[in-house]
């Protein structure tokens, strides 16, 4: 099977200053891959630079057959990735449903089958979708972001610590509702806090620290690493 997404020895970061240092990772199709490490690892920054949100000085990355090394996001999101961001990523004043069509911005003519396929995995948001976004809790407002990711219907979906500051309730949901999208054949690479909740739902996983590839595998394999438990994931 072909790799969806290939990151190749990738250096690069903001203005100057390189925080990825020839980092290399690749997803597969309808695989959940998750990108684990502590605070200032460089997790962010490598889903940024796919979704060309950063200055790319070294490597390369391929996505479907396309090298997307220094794609616009606009051209990134026409190839077919979605990227939901940590924070401000929904439309507080409008409602779910308005959330929903915003995200189908490049679509044309109908939208009905991606509204059908939205709220068939967010059911919560169906019910509730004249609510205005700003109202919902933390994991519904997350479930919005994704939501509107989805309208697009991606090939490959990139999800920024999609469980940062929600209860263990709305973060099991979440990894849930992950698991659904892969099962649609959405293809999900995400960065999360919670490293061993992560990589015990997640296909595979790589750790990142100081900019650099430290460790890769499925999540059964690190979870049972010692030396990525005493170094990574607290013991």
């Amino acid at each position: 099977m072909s790799a969806l997404l290939t990151m190749s020895a990738v250096t690069g970061g903001y203005g100057d200053a390189d925080i990825l240092q020839q980092v290399s990772m690749h997803v597969d199709p309808r695989e959940i891959v998750v990108i684990v490490g502590p605070n200032g690892a460089g997790k962010s920054t490598a889903m940024k630079a796919v979704f060309g949100l950063l200055t790319v000085r070294g490597g390369s990355i391929v996505f479907d057959g396309d090298d997307i090394t220094r794609w616009s996001p606009d051209r990134i999101v026409q190839r077919g990735i979605s990227y939901v961001p940590q924070v401000d990523n929904i439309f507080r004043e409008m409602s779910i449903h308005e959330n929903l069509e915003m995200g189908a911005f490049l679509k044309k003519g109908d939208l009905s089958a991606a509204y059908d396929r939205v709220y068939t995995l967010f059911p919560d948001l169906k019910e509730r979708r004249k609510t205005l976004a700003g109202t919902l809790s933390g994991g519904q407002r997350q479930m919005v972001a994704m939501g509107r990711a989805l309208m697009l219907d991606p090939k490959l979906l990139l999800l920024d610590e999609p469980t940062a500051g929600l209860s263990p309730k709305y973060m099991e949901q979440i990894f849930q509702i992950c698991r659904n999208v892969r099962d649609t054949g959405v293809a999900i690479l995400l960065v999360e806090q919670h490293a061993k909740q992560a990589l015990a739902f997640a296909d595979r996983g790589y750790v990142l620290a100081s900019g650099q590839n430290r460790h890769e595998g499925t999540g059964a394999d690190l979870l049972a690493d010692r030396e990525v438990a005493e170094m990574f994931l607290g013991g």
